[in-house]
């Protein structure tokens, strides 16, 4: 490293800047409700990054995206071993139906409610009936909350997560979702 960046971060301002760098992203970066939204809780897999508020919530996202392997675990590190391999599973999943391999990584943030969904669809500026689920290309996020989640769903979610990483410029929002269509309807064959 050259001196005058050794010299840098020796600076105290500069290393407060450093740490607060990340938050700094997070607010100038997502909507205002958006960045409300940052939940406490972190959980890493291959492919995503998911963010939570209680652990009951992640729990529950696992229920719904991975069948009755988590719903039957009573103890809690298989069960978040068993989220982790179940999302990833799925995820590479979606990459094989669609062909399509990128090496990337997204945001899933499992809200409280269908109601939490709905005010940060509509703070993104989408319109019309706001889906139980959504991606947004902006943040590299799913919003999600448990209780009208399904695998499917979370399926349709991560295809378009995988169609804009995979394209640049991504395509059209209609071929976007016939190809996420397309995930729905084969994703157990």
């Amino acid at each position: 490293m050259p001196s005058f960046l050794i010299a840098l971060n020796r600076m105290p301002g500069v290393k407060a800047l450093r740490a607060l760098l990340p938050l700094l992203a997070a607010l100038l970066f997502c909507p205002a409700g958006v960045a409300a939204e940052v939940q406490a809780n972190a959980f890493e897999t291959r492919y995503a990054t998911i963010r939570y508020s209680i652990e009951s919530d992640l729990i529950e996202f696992g229920k719904k995206t991975g069948g009755a392997s988590v719903a039957l675990v009573r103890d809690r590190d298989k069960a978040l071993s068993l989220i982790k391999e179940n999302t990833d599973r799925l995820v590479f999943r979606v990459k094989a139906l669609l062909d399509m391999h990128p090496e990337f990584h997204f945001n899933v943030s499992v809200l409280r409610s269908t109601e939490e969904v709905r005010d940060i669809y509509r703070e993104l500026g989408m319109t019309g009936p706001p889906p139980p689920a959504f991606y947004s290309h902006k943040s590299h996020t799913i919003f999600l909350s448990p209780d009208r989640l399904s695998d499917g769903i979370f399926a349709h979610e991560v295809a378009h997560a995988v169609i804009n990483f995979y394209f640049a410029p991504p395509p059209p929002p209609q071929v976007q979702e016939i190809l996420a269509q397309y995930v729905d309807k084969h994703l157990r064959d």
